[in-house]
């Protein structure tokens, strides 16, 4: 189907009618659909503070964020939301309470209360809690245990929990063997921490069977607080590539829905919630062109509302603050001084515009090119159109909602790029029509009015870019 017209701010037109104002040459035809939305029959909710950020354990070790304004990102993103620190780093960094010399493997640096202090005072300003992944490739419970009783004596409220282990497919040939350490580590970590919570199993993505598994041999007597897992839908290691339209695919969709339908599945078994507590694009560190572009903006608010429909509670998107350098994935890049908001930033706020409620049904018939989400939140409708095709070859879509009740009007702001790139765009980036500035600074959004008849109203999106309209 065809998309989009230009990349320029949405107008009002008409009766209730929004268009881009500008259309590209090369843009091709437009083109309708029809969206009926059935805002009585509701399924799960979008809950607040859903998107969230996830540290390698070395970016706490460096303690580099500490020379930064990450607090005023944290702050435009939201309260309550999560920093899970682990990854790869997670089994390479040393804690140590005392002071004693880290081991050889230790190649990540070492973790000392003083750190855990430093992240403690940004997060608790911004109101958001902390997962904190503890190792377990080398293994040493007590250990675990003690940098558990420091980080809850440190953060207080702000731990959400304790990871034990970070993707422990790579050092555990099987569940049953990893599954007998974590529980020597539950009964170190439960005598010196007592309360705090426990997160697993945080297998890599493309390992959802350990989901069942762990769970299987959790039945009974749950030590986990949440059921824990990790996803990317397309992949940069061992020299592989991956494109704009592989993101922005269907089969990315229908591997993003599988995993979290089987964290769900293993979650709902032991009665606790299931989270992505590690997840981003492209798994090793990103795809330049592609984790960094526009496209991955469009890709983070329908992946964040996707696997909010299927039931997760939380995703914590992964990157840091490394002032040695910028991993194409990452949401915040350092630069002098501060930190600067890259495109996926956007789509994570983006998501944070939809706000909360449940998931309403609705019937879209052009799912794989525009995106369509409905959130019921009492008398308040907010419908996502992310049309994720690509503008310089497709026109924009006009989408008649029938939105199945009586709603008096309704205001739309825009996801979008006034860059010639388009989906690869790095730069000309606004939600709303505003940009983030220095030190995490965001205006209001500019919302522009849609008009409601007979329960109907008629939207034209842009190919490569999104509109958020909210009816009440």
């Amino acid at each position: 189907m065809a998309a989009a017209t230009g990349l320029a701010a949405a107008t009002l037109i008409g009766s209730g009618s929004v268009r881009a104002a500008t259309a590209p040459a090369d843009g091709g035809p437009a083109a309708t659909l029809s969206i009926t939305v059935h805002p009585d029959q509701l399924g799960n909710q979008l809950p607040p503070g859903f998107v969230g950020l996830s540290f390698g354990a070395a970016t706490v070790a460096q303690d580099d964020y500490a020379s930064t304004d990450l607090g005023g990102y944290l702050r435009t993103l939201g309260h309550t939301r999560v920093i899970r620190v682990g990854g790869n780093s997670g089994d390479t960094t040393f804690w140590t309470s005392t002071g004693e010399a880290a081991p050889s493997w230790a190649t990540s640096g070492t973790i000392t209360p003083e750190k855990l202090r430093h992240l403690a005072t940004i997060v608790r300003r911004a109101g958001w809690k902390v997962i904190l992944a503890v190792n377990l490739k080398y293994p040493d419970p007590a250990r675990a245990a003690d940098e558990a009783k420091y980080a809850q004596r440190i953060f207080g409220h702000s731990l959400l929990a304790i990871e034990i282990g970070n993707e422990p497919n790579f050092y555990y040939s099987t569940v049953a063997a990893y599954y007998a350490d974590f529980e020597s580590y539950v009964a170190a970590i439960e005598q010196a921490a007592p309360g705090v919570g426990i997160t697993g199993p945080d297998a890599e993505t493309n390992h959802s069977s350990w989901l069942g598994a762990f769970a299987a041999l959790e039945a009974g007597h749950p030590d986990v607080t949440e059921i824990t897992d990790h996803t990317y839908p397309t992949s940069a290691c061992s020299g592989s590539t991956t494109t704009i339209p592989e993101l922005l695919g269907t089969a990315s969709v229908q591997y993003e829905t599988a995993n979290a339908q089987a964290a769900v599945s293993a979650a709902a078994q032991l009665g606790v919630p299931a989270a992505m507590t590690e997840t981003n694009s492209t798994v090793c560190a990103g795809t330049p062109g592609v984790s960094d572009a526009f496209a991955s903006a469009l890709w983070a608010l329908d992946y964040s509302l996707l696997i909010a429909q299927q039931g997760i509670v939380n995703a914590d998107f992964m990157g840091g603050t490394n002032a040695a350098g910028c991993d194409p994935y990452t949401p915040l890049c350092p630069t002098t001084g501060d930190l600067t908001a890259r495109p996926i930033y956007y789509g994570m706020l983006a998501t944070e515009l939809v706000g909360t409620g449940r998931f309403a049904a609705l019937d879209n018939p052009d799912a794989a090119d525009v995106r369509a989400y409905a959130v019921r939140h009492g008398h308040r409708l907010t419908i996502v159109l992310d049309d994720v095709q690509d503008p310089a070859t497709n026109g924009a879509t006009t989408v008649t909602l029938n939105l199945g009740s009586h709603f008096r009007s309704g205001r739309l702001t825009t996801l979008t790029t006034s860059s010639s790139a388009g989906l690869a765009a790095t730069t000309d980036i606004t939600l709303g029509g505003q940009q983030v500035g220095p030190h995490g600074a965001f205006l209001p959004p500019k919302f522009t009015p849609v008009s409601v008849h007979n329960q109907t109203a008629t939207i034209t999106v842009p190919a490569g870019s999104a509109a958020i309209i909210q009816f009440g």
